[in-house]
Protein backbone atom coordinates (compact mmCIF):
# COMPACT_ATOMS: atom_id res chain seq x y z
CA UNK A 1 0.00 0.00 0.00
CA UNK A 2 1.04 3.70 -0.83
CA UNK A 3 0.67 6.56 1.03
CA UNK A 4 0.40 10.54 0.40
CA UNK A 5 1.13 13.62 1.99
CA UNK A 6 -2.32 15.64 2.99
CA UNK A 7 -2.56 19.23 3.80
CA UNK A 8 0.94 19.15 4.99
CA UNK A 9 2.72 21.69 6.92
CA UNK A 10 6.09 22.28 8.34
CA UNK A 11 7.44 24.76 10.75
CA UNK A 12 11.12 25.25 10.42
CA UNK A 13 13.31 27.19 12.77
CA UNK A 14 17.16 28.42 11.91
CA UNK A 15 19.29 27.54 15.00
CA UNK A 16 21.78 30.69 14.13
CA UNK A 17 22.49 32.51 17.54
CA UNK A 18 19.92 35.11 17.26
CA UNK A 19 18.28 34.39 14.58
CA UNK A 20 14.69 35.42 14.66
CA UNK A 21 13.47 33.01 11.36
CA UNK A 22 10.84 30.99 12.00
CA UNK A 23 7.90 29.97 9.87
CA UNK A 24 5.67 27.56 8.39
CA UNK A 25 5.74 26.02 4.89
CA UNK A 26 2.78 24.63 3.43
CA UNK A 27 3.27 21.67 1.42
CA UNK A 28 0.76 21.51 -1.74
CA UNK A 29 2.76 19.17 -3.68
CA UNK A 30 1.47 15.84 -3.77
CA UNK A 31 3.98 13.69 -2.94
CA UNK A 32 3.99 10.28 -2.67
CA UNK A 33 5.67 7.14 -1.33
CA UNK A 34 5.91 3.16 0.00
CA UNK A 35 6.35 4.27 3.24
CA UNK A 36 4.96 7.12 5.63
CA UNK A 37 8.41 7.65 6.24
CA UNK A 38 9.18 8.10 2.76
CA UNK A 39 6.93 10.37 2.60
CA UNK A 40 7.94 12.34 5.77
CA UNK A 41 11.17 12.34 4.23
CA UNK A 42 10.70 13.81 1.02
CA UNK A 43 8.25 16.52 1.97
CA UNK A 44 10.92 17.43 4.45
CA UNK A 45 13.41 18.25 2.12
CA UNK A 46 10.57 20.16 0.16
CA UNK A 47 10.15 22.44 3.12
CA UNK A 48 13.94 22.49 3.93
CA UNK A 49 14.36 23.37 -0.22
CA UNK A 50 11.65 26.51 0.57
CA UNK A 51 12.49 27.79 3.94
CA UNK A 52 16.67 28.09 2.73
CA UNK A 53 15.09 30.52 -0.46
CA UNK A 54 12.48 32.32 2.27
CA UNK A 55 15.82 32.49 4.34
CA UNK A 56 18.18 33.90 2.40
CA UNK A 57 15.79 36.31 0.85
CA UNK A 58 15.58 38.01 4.19
CA UNK A 59 19.27 37.28 5.93
CA UNK A 60 20.77 35.88 2.89
CA UNK A 61 23.74 39.45 3.69
CA UNK A 62 23.98 37.93 7.39
CA UNK A 63 24.11 34.15 7.43
CA UNK A 64 22.89 30.85 5.68
CA UNK A 65 20.40 28.73 6.93
CA UNK A 66 22.36 27.15 9.48
CA UNK A 67 21.09 23.58 11.19
CA UNK A 68 17.65 23.97 10.40
CA UNK A 69 14.81 22.45 13.02
CA UNK A 70 12.00 20.98 10.85
CA UNK A 71 8.85 19.24 12.27
CA UNK A 72 5.86 18.33 10.82
CA UNK A 73 2.96 20.85 12.41
CA UNK A 74 -0.15 19.82 10.64
CA UNK A 75 -1.19 17.21 8.00
CA UNK A 76 -1.45 14.02 7.53
CA UNK A 77 -0.55 10.23 5.41
CA UNK A 78 -3.17 8.72 4.11
CA UNK A 79 -3.37 5.53 2.33
CA UNK A 80 -4.04 4.96 -1.07
CA UNK A 81 -4.25 2.22 -4.55
CA UNK A 82 -5.56 -1.41 -4.29
CA UNK A 83 -5.25 -4.02 -1.25
CA UNK A 84 -3.99 -6.85 -2.49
Amino acid sequence: MAFRLKNGVFAVRCRHPRCPFNTQIKIETNIMGATEKDVELEATKIARDMATTKHDAVYGTNHYLENPVIRKAAGNYEPFGSIS
